[in-house]
């Protein structure tokens, strides 16, 4: 029985020792805080964060982490639309009405429920606000809610651009109820009484993986993780973005530990990120047009309101020695403003330099012996040395070129109140369809062609065809009908069609280059 009684006991004591290690309090986990990663780049052309405003580069980075839109292309796969916010729609058989059936279920940062009335106050909002950005929702004519997550847009004519529009990020979806409390309306006014852009500018009102928390301009962005991200929760707990305009500067950063990421690699510095084992460059083929634009308007040049100097500037540029020499050969060349890969480009059409027949047209304009004109271009290490090469190449025929650097903020300015009339630019597709050339490098109402003061309705014929036509054999044909009419008139000439160098530090992963957007930092890790 002392046995007995004594293997109970032990039993006994045995269970207490368990029943009290269960019952004892357990160690909190101390949660691991998620890494912050650090991008440097020059983002001196941010003048707004507000998305129904804003209309430069590096806003579209910003609010494709920041914003959801209903629809998206997927780096990997440009060529098809895929689904965001939008599960799925339907096009009607005329064209002219889209039915968006959003995901169930999504949330804004605010804890709001995205809805169909959001999508209708966003695209209304940027539609009355009548800002640069504003043209996207032009084909809009009126936005119907069907119910909470359905939505009818009625456009007003068959658009085959309307879905890669709904992509762009200025047709994100805010917050309605956060934007109004913050003085934002979608009332036919808006451009008059919206007073919520300086609230947008720093703080985001989105759905999207990121929230904006800070913007100092010329200094930083500051982006937090959404740990309530409907498609699940960033890798990344915060996003420094820094304003760093030297690119020494910034490779030194990336090198030293003090950055992750440089967005935009000087090509004098590839070979060396190349060579340092800690860190990998990675070439993003771009759809960014450099070029020369030169005015039609005769009261701000005489001579170049003339096509015939137009035509005599672009044969004179040594294009094969600035991509070669000064672009390390990072890049390539269109024949007209409208870049490679697009439909209806061919690269057979594109014309070099020719120093004697550009002499015969100036004889032929009356400018035999030259003239002076101004450049002016937003100032950056690699348009100071093009710039340079442009006035060493255009001296070889006459022209006397004065360089004339600004600010990249001054300059948008100064371009698009049709101020300049010789200009050194940049072009960055918002959205991937032929549209994003055709229509702004053709209308006289929109975009460089605008701030050019170029009208021509046989330019704007077949840009309409390229708009509205849904054969894409017929959309291709007026492509190339209108690279000839603008080859011909020649208000721009393509400089360069430039590859883009991403330096980053091999404990990075996710990257994947984006021609719109740049980068998804949903997608990145550290």
């Amino acid at each position: 029985m002392k046995f007995v009684r004594l293997s109970l006991t032990l039993i006994l004591v045995t269970a207490l020792v368990v029943t009290l290690a269960a019952c004892a309090p357990r160690a909190t986990p101390t949660p691991v805080p998620l890494p912050t990663l650090v991008m440097v780049m020059n983002m001196d052309d941010v003048v707004t964060l507000d998305p129904h405003h804003a209309y430069e580069t590096t806003n579209l980075m910003i609010h494709n982490s920041t914003y959801d839109t209903l629809v998206e292309f997927r780096a990997g796969d440009l060529t098809k639309v895929a689904p965001r916010l939008a599960d799925r729609w339907e096009v009607s058989a005329d064209g002219l009405t889209y039915t968006f059936y959003l995901h169930p279920g999504v949330k804004f940062t605010s804890g709001n429920p995205v809805t169909a009335e959001d999508v209708r106050f966003s695209w209304m909002r940027l539609k009355n606000i009548k800002d640069n950005p504003a043209f996207y929702a032009d084909i809009v004519a009126d936005v119907q809610v069907v119910n909470d997550t359905t939505v009818k847009v009625i456009l007003t004519e068959p658009s085959p651009a309307f879905l890669a529009i709904c992509a762009a990020p200025a047709m994100c979806i805010v917050d309605s109820k956060v934007v109004k409390e913050h003085g934002g309306t979608d009332a036919a006014d808006a451009d008059q009484t919206d007073k919520a852009k300086d609230w947008l500018d720093q703080n985001s009102a989105g759905s999207g993986p990121f929230i904006l928390t800070k913007w100092t301009p010329k200094a930083e962005i500051i982006l937090e993780a959404n740990p309530n991200y409907w498609r699940g929760k960033p890798k990344l707990g915060k996003v420094i973005i820094k304003h760093v305009a030297d690119p020494t500067t910034a490779l030194q950063m990336l090198q030293r530990g003090d950055a992750d990421m440089v967005e935009s690699l000087d090509v004098d510095l590839v070979e060396q990120a190349k060579a340092d084992p800690n860190l990998q460059v990675i070439i993003g083929q771009t759809l960014n047009q450099n070029y020369l634009a030169m005015t039609s308007n005769p009261e701000l040049s005489k001579p170049l309101s003339d096509k015939r100097v137009r035509q005599a500037i672009a044969l004179s540029v040594d294009y094969d020695g600035l991509i070669k020499a000064l672009l390390r050969g990072y890049g390539s060349r269109a024949p007209s403003i409208i870049p490679l890969g697009i439909l209806g480009v061919d690269p057979a059409m594109t014309q070099g330099r020719n120093l004697e027949k550009a002499k015969a047209l100036l004889k032929e304009a009356g400018y035999e012996k030259g003239f002076e004109v101004e450049l002016c271009y937003g100032s950056n290490p690699v348009r100071e040395t093009i710039a340079a090469k442009l006035k060493s190449d255009l001296a070889e025929v006459g022209i006397t070129v004065n360089l004339k650097p600004m600010e990249q903020s001054v300059y948008l300015s100064e371009m698009r109140a049709q101020k300049l009339a010789f200009c050194f630019g940049g072009w960055t597709p918002d959205y991937l369809d032929p549209t994003m050339w055709t229509d702004y490098f053709s209308y006289h109402d929109r975009g460089i062609a605008k701030r050019m003061w170029y009208n021509n309705p046989e330019a704007e014929r077949y840009a309409k065809i390229v708009g509205t036509e849904l054969d894409p054999a017929k959309r291709e044909q007026a492509i190339k009908d209108l690279q000839k009419v603008l080859m011909d008139d020649m208000p721009f000439t393509m400089l360069y069609q430039n590859q883009q160098i991403v330096a980053m530090n091999k404990a990075v992963k996710g990257f994947a280059y984006h021609p719109v957007h740049f980068v998804s930092f949903f997608d990145l890790s550290k």
